[in-house]
């Protein structure tokens, strides 16, 4: 995504997404941006209806106007931006670069700034947050796995940030024995079932040249280095489209060798795996600057949504079976040691 002219562009954008009754529109006269973000939530993305959304996301392409704000104090500061609380409106300054302004009687955020990759990525990272308190309240929890169908029921695989996630769901792409339910976090339910939660998929330059044309994209973000990432366009047959039983949980682990395996594991295992990965959410975007919304007296009114999670995680783990996983740099031997489970 280029960066935009210095004039600010005239011709308007917008998209309309269904995330599990949560009715989003992104519009705004950047129409770059309005596409990037559609994109990355495209398997959410429903024609443009007359029903009033209940989020609204929209980007313009001009400098932020802070004067208009008047001496607010900070209520927090992120490793990324300065919050702001004023009445029903949070205000989240991106070091001066880009500001957002969410008004919560309304569920509008309106994002202004001069970089289109900050305000793509801002506005992707404010509509993970609503979307997983959104989820949180319907009982669906992101667990921070690597998320697939097979003939047996659903599979979990969790491994750190790096683990090699990204590399086992392409390879489950080119696998009919396989569906994609979600690269990085599937959702589970009270039930122990696992629902399709699928998003752009990050993925390094060796996998790239081997991916259809056009299908990817490089995106810029605040922290880190720039990030190669795959639309699923291009895999719209590979999606799982309902969701699955989850009948296995893998707890997975690196190693420096070549050789891969897969064993039982005991449950206890998978329940601390499950804490972290999916009560605690570590490794699952939360955005901190709109889940404290009235500040940090919010994270006492939290209780209860650790409640739901642990509940679903307890279900999955009463019904599914518990595996570990050594990966190695082997890719195909890799796939090898875990394909077995989707049979």
């Amino acid at each position: 995504m280029s960066r935009p002219s210095p004039e600010p562009a005239t011709t308007a954008a917008a998209a309309a997404l269904l995330v599990y009754g949560l009715r989003v529109r992104i519009e705004g006269a950047w129409p770059e941006v309005v596409d990037a973000v559609r994109r990355d939530f495209a398997w959410f993305e429903r024609p443009l209806a007359e029903a009033e959304a209940t989020v609204t996301v929209a980007v313009e392409p001009r400098p932020p106007d802070f004067d208009r704000f008047g001496s607010i104090p900070a209520a927090f500061v992120t490793p990324r931006n300065v919050v702001y609380q004023d009445g029903q409106r949070t205000i989240v300054d991106y070091f001066g670069r880009a500001v957002s302004v969410l008004d919560r009687r309304t569920g509008r955020i309106e994002i202004e700034g001069e970089d289109a990759h900050l305000v793509h990525e801002a506005a992707y990272q404010f509509l993970l947050s609503r979307i997983g308190a959104h989820l949180d309240a319907r009982g669906l929890v992101r667990l921070h796995s690597l998320g697939l169908a097979g003939r047996s029921g659903g599979v979990a695989v969790m491994l750190p940030s790096g683990g090699g996630k990204s590399t086992l769901g392409l390879r489950a792409l080119g696998d009919e024995r396989a569906l994609l339910v979600s690269e990085d976090t599937p959702l589970l339910d009270r039930k122990g079932r696992l629902h399709p939660f699928p998003l752009r998929i990050g993925i390094n330059p060796t996998d790239a040249a081997g991916l259809p044309e056009g299908a990817v994209r490089q995106i810029e973000r605040m922290e880190f280095h720039p990030k190669l990432v795959l639309d699923l366009d291009a895999f719209a047959d590979r999606i799982a489209t309902t969701s699955v039983p989850l009948a296995h949980i893998v707890v997975g682990r690196r190693s420096l060798g070549t050789e891969a395996r897969l064993e039982r594991a005991p449950r206890r295992l998978a329940a601390g795996a499950l804490l972290r990965e999916a009560v605690v959410g570590v490794g699952v975007y939360q955005g901190l600057e709109f889940l404290l919304q009235q500040g940090w007296r919010d994270a006492f009114g939290k209780a209860g949504v650790g409640a739901t999670r642990a509940a679903c995680c307890a279900a999955a783990l009463r019904h599914a079976t518990v595996w570990s996983l050594t990966v190695g740099r082997d890719r195909e031997r890799n796939w090898e040691a875990l394909s077995p489970l989707l049979d």
